[in-house]
């Protein structure tokens, strides 16, 4: 039984759960129901089972867009993680506190620049009288400028390298977080017995903090598969279907060509996908305390 104190408490709280089922979830299962019709905004709904499913699997701009996908996405896990990590156990290792708490804040303040500013930031960098030109003529290279957006063979590596040099300051604070929680007697315990400082890292560092590795591999995972912003501002996808993502084609589909019910397909497939690649990301990556 719910008691008088508590039961205001209850009342209290529903405007928030109808918020959150009106603007939240309500959306989403829109998304998942529309996967099966043929629809678009102020047309007829036309259900269509599995035909938007049909029509995926012989969508070769979509799979073009999942090979360019599993190329961004081996590059972000790999260069996200391994950097951020690197530079966080440096700073931890510094002896001064001041230093510490100095070079945290320098890698925590770009996160104040709205990412669409980095984008666009990037865009004058790429651009034919860009500083990446510019600087390749002052330094005597300028026979290896191209056009980095719009050459089919480098476009996207050249979105790819928008971040450089890829430190994020969530991700350095999240392993700083780790290390910080790390016993300090494991840590002299290992001094003591001459261990090196690759040893270390490797033996017990690394080990220790899988939690953190695993919630910033989960949400790069997410960030890469969701993400096409930066796709459609700086090329739309070209040149041709070069650099053409899924979260992009879903997002030209209902908007471009008013496709909502096939967008809504491709974007219950993305969201298998993700969900897929979580579960297993949680099974392989254990911390040690779970072990």
């Amino acid at each position: 039984m719910i008691k008088k104190n508590s039961l205001w408490i209850y009342l209290a709280l529903l405007p928030t759960f109808a918020l959150l089922i009106i603007f939240n979830y309500w959306p989403v299962f829109s998304a998942f129901r529309h996967a099966f019709y043929k629809w678009s905004p102020g047309g007829v709904e036309e259900f269509i089972g599995l035909g938007n499913l049909k029509r995926m699997l012989s969508d070769w701009i979509l799979w073009k867009g999942m090979c360019n996908l599993i190329i961004v996405m081996l590059f972000s896990i790999t260069i996200k993680i391994i950097v951020p990590l690197i530079v966080a156990v440096v700073i931890f290792h510094l002896r001064s506190e001041r230093q510490r708490y100095l070079y945290r804040v320098l890698f925590v303040v770009p996160m104040i620049v709205p990412f669409i500013v980095t984008i666009l930031i990037w865009n004058y960098i790429y651009s034919d009288a860009g500083i990446l030109s510019a600087f390749l003529d002052a330094i005597g290279l300028g026979n290896l400028k191209r056009a980095w957006l719009s050459d089919p063979h480098i476009a996207l590596f050249s979105i790819i390298g928008v971040g450089f040099p890829f430190v994020s300051g969530f991700a350095l604070l999240i392993f700083y977080a780790g290390l910080m929680n790390i016993s300090e007697s494991v840590l002299e315990s290992s001094a003591i017995d001459g261990a090196s400082s690759f040893r270390r890292f490797f033996s017990i560092e690394l080990p220790l903090i899988l939690g953190q590795v695993r919630l910033i591999l989960i949400l790069v995972i997410i960030a890469v598969m969701q993400g096409y912003e930066i796709f459609l501002i700086l090329t739309r996808g070209g040149p041709g279907y070069e650099t053409m993502v899924p979260g992009l084609w879903m997002y030209l589909c209902g908007f471009s060509f008013n496709e909502m019910g096939y967008a809504c397909a491709i974007g219950l497939f993305i969201f298998v996908m993700m969900l897929g690649l979580t579960i297993l990301n949680m099974k392989l990556f254990r911390p040690i305390k779970e072990l």
